[in-house]
């Protein structure tokens, strides 16, 4: 069902001191440490050091349907529009989201438009796991989920996929050694 399960963190200041990332960015920071399974979609994300991070971003900066509109969104390598973040309506699941891939063909980038490099992808969907302090965020994708990545949101805020998500969680391997 899951093509790929990774756990982003904030990592600690001294990490990120040894490793020459920004400390107190404006925008929260989250490093992929580990990982399982493959997921195509994520190399245009990936830099030039194997990292895969992404940044938590407000959607204040730009406009959308209001009916549409989330409160946060990920973005990655190169202002990559990774994924809006859409919280469940339900009252066990405050931290269970959902989102997908932008399937507009371009995208701006420093003000440019370009060809949108999730473009590909348009059909997948993601959810995401957030802890209460906005510390980790745990990413599974759904390739061709895209249309039911609502309903697969809502199986996992019922408890339905806790056996497969505990069995990611402790077969994930190490992303990038920091």
């Amino acid at each position: 069902m899951y093509s790929l399960y990774c756990k982003l963190i904030v990592l600690p200041n001294e990490v990120k001191q040894k490793n020459k990332i920004k400390l107190n960015p404006t925008c929260p920071r989250f490093d992929c440490v580990k990982a399982n399974g493959y997921y195509k979609g994520l190399e245009p994300l990936i830099n030039s050091k194997g990292m895969f991070k992404l940044s938590l971003m407000k959607t204040d900066r730009f406009d959308a349907d209001e009916k549409r509109k989330a409160d946060y969104y990920l973005q990655g390598e190169s202002s990559i529009n990774f994924s809006s973040i859409f919280y469940l309506d339900i009252e066990n699941a405050k931290h269970i989201a959902w989102g997908e891939p932008n399937d507009k063909p371009t995208v701006k980038y420093k003000g440019k438009p370009v060809p949108n490099p999730m473009l590909p992808y348009k059909n997948d969907g993601y959810i995401f796991l957030i802890n209460e302090d906005y510390t980790c965020i745990e990413v599974l994708v759904v390739e061709g989920g895209r249309n039911l990545i609502k309903a697969f949101a809502k199986k996992v805020a019922n408890g339905d996929c806790d056996e497969v998500i505990n069995q990611l969680r402790e077969t994930a391997t190490i992303f990038y050694n920091y």
